[in-house]
């Protein structure tokens, strides 16, 4: 699912959301005599002109691919891939289902997985938008290396960063007149699971969510009595841990690994213990990037919870 060159050292990952925790928990220890308000811990700006531009990339038989672009949650400037159903002709314009897809640390909208499952989604009748990220693809900046990549992960900002721009995304979808408003999704993969659940918990719009090799609880310190006031007062943390109750009763599909090299059991397992109610949890015998399985099944099964979840009829033959 992801190609070897997007590995991140399993340590810079663990340190870098063991400064992320202890970032967030002294923010919340400095709060703690604030009136409870659950809010986002994430900018917002649904009022705010997205100023969107799209062109051709690719016309299929079944599908247009566009490259499109909109300000983001810091007012610059997000480029992304859009695949459209193409519609029947001499037929009444359709709304289709969307979804926003996200893969994991390193790739990009261009990235070959995320392409391949972009047009297995189209291909059933999605919307599918995939942004680039912020410091990915068309924003990373000249000479930023893979090493800047990783540090840039032990500041929580930027995962805020991450899911106020997902927010931005999903403006943009609401915004087309062939985006069904009601049936919006979001599917991430590996890190784009991890800070989605944050984004999904706090968006009614998402509907339903697919997370792929998503783990948290990193330091291994969310516990009953942390869990209890994160349910009652929020939490300032980007470990989706202390956010993924709140995407309940909403469904959310887990796939996890046994043989992940980047995500432990034990964070994927503190994710599907949090998580309440609508949530399904599947495991798959195979690594990180589901080598030796038919990864295209895999994503059959989430579109297939996607097409659930959201009232999507079978296609007629």
């Amino acid at each position: 699912m992801l190609s070897r060159r997007e590995l991140v050292p399993f340590p810079a990952i663990a340190l870098a959301f063991g400064l992320i925790a202890h970032h967030a928990a002294a923010q919340d220890k400095a709060h703690a005599k604030e009136p409870a308000k659950i809010v986002a811990p994430y900018a917002t700006a649904h009022a705010k002109p997205l100023d969107a531009k799209e062109e051709v990339v690719e016309k299929a038989d079944d599908y247009t691919q566009y490259r499109v672009e909109f300000n983001g949650i810091k007012e610059d400037r997000v480029p992304a891939f859009l695949y459209v159903p193409k519609a029947k002709a001499n037929g009444k314009p359709p709304t289709y289902p969307a979804v926003l897809l996200q893969y994991g640390s390193g790739g990009n909208k261009t990235t070959d997985y995320i392409v391949a499952i972009g047009k297995q989604f189209v291909a059933k009748g999605y919307v599918v938008l995939t942004i680039d990220s912020p410091g990915q693809g068309e924003r990373k900046k000249k000479g930023d290396g893979k090493l800047a990549g990783i540090f840039a992960m032990l500041n929580p900002d930027i995962v805020m960063h991450y899911c106020g721009d997902y927010c931005r995304a999903v403006d943009y979808l609401a915004s087309r007149p062939d985006v069904d408003k009601e049936r919006i999704g979001y599917v991430g993969i590996s890190w784009g699971a991890i800070t989605g659940i944050t984004y999904v918990a706090y968006d009614q719009r998402i509907k339903a969510m697919g997370s792929m090799v998503g783990g948290g609880n990193f330091l291994g310190g969310f516990n009953a009595k942390e869990a209890e006031k994160a349910a009652k007062e929020g939490s300032k943390s980007s470990d989706p841990v202390y956010h993924v109750g709140r995407i309940a009763p909403r469904p959310l599909l887990f796939i996890n690994v046994t043989k992940d090299q980047l995500v432990l059991k034990s964070w994927a397992e503190s994710l599907h213990k949090n998580a309440g109610e609508g949530s399904k949890v599947v495991w798959i015998e195979t690594d990180h990037y589901f080598k030796g399985v038919d990864r295209e099944a895999i994503c059959e099964s989430v579109i297939e919870f996607m097409d659930k979840q959201l009232c999507i009829k079978p296609a007629e033959k």
